[in-house]
């Protein structure tokens, strides 16, 4: 009986001492495991700030966009910030977000870039263009209602269809827009003097074969002629990838004064 008491008591004690060790472990896993959550949640709430995306949807036709966020865009809870709306050009068309981020802002804010503004990137659907739904008016209501947004520093720019998408949107929404800045893309000058009292800073390659130079100069000189504010960059040398503008200081510099 003693033998058999002391058996009992022996193999309690493993079985209670192997009961604590399951315990600590599993109190250690369940301790990691919300440690790398919170972290994650950490983490996913600052990448959220810096580079997120959404859909708006116009006429049954879903828009989706990139956004990029200033660094302190959430620690400055009073402050209203201007945008950059980029429209990217005919290839960078479809569902898929990646595809914008090849070249043009997108590119430099997944490359790591800062910039002290919010710039939505919004992908057009492959069966259209920039100007064939009125899909601007849904989307930036929408960013305004989310975002502490500056109604009177609200820049558009884009290149080669995106080039034209700017000239179309500001002869259509010219109550939306402090600057505007088309790369190599033309549009009717039709109405354009529905813009003239927007800023542009307009670019085009000299050697450009896709888009001819002309395109852009007719806009410009239509500008001109109805009073506009226009100014005008002809790249010598250069064709019709001219993406690397967008990594000039000097131009977003320009943008950033101008104001409604």
């Amino acid at each position: 009986m003693k033998t058999f008491r002391k058996l009992s008591n022996n193999m309690i004690a493993d079985i209670n001492f192997s009961y604590l060790k399951k315990m600590w472990r599993f109190s250690f896993i369940l301790f990691l495991c919300l440690f790398s959550c919170a972290n994650l949640q950490f983490n996913d709430f600052g990448a959220s700030l810096r580079n997120t995306g959404g859909t708006v949807v116009q006429d049954n036709t879903a828009y989706r966009y990139l956004l990029y966020l200033p660094k302190d865009y959430g620690k400055q809870p009073s402050r209203r910030w201007p945008i950059l709306v980029y429209l990217h050009g005919k290839s960078r068309r479809g569902y898929n977000l990646e595809k914008l981020k090849q070249y043009g802002p997108p590119y430099l804010v997944s490359e790591g870039w800062h910039f002290p503004f919010i710039i939505v990137s919004p992908q057009c659907p492959p069966d259209r263009i920039w100007s064939t739904d009125d899909w601007f008016t849904s989307l930036f209501e929408k960013l305004s209602n989310e975002y502490r947004i500056d109604r009177n520093r609200v820049y558009l720019t884009g290149m080669s269809m995106g080039g034209s998408g700017v000239w179309a949107l500001s002869i259509k929404h010219p109550e939306y827009f402090a600057a505007a800045i088309p790369l190599c893309g033309g549009w009717s000058t039709k109405n354009i003097k529905e813009m003239k009292n927007i800023p542009v800073w307009a670019f085009h390659g000299a050697l450009d074969k896709i888009v001819l130079p002309g395109e852009t100069e007719k806009m410009v000189h239509a500008l001109r002629e109805a009073g506009g504010k226009v100014r005008y960059s002809r790249l010598e040398g250069q064709g019709h990838s001219i993406h690397k503008i967008y990594e000039k200081k000097a131009m977003y510099d320009w943008m950033l004064r101008q104001h409604k």
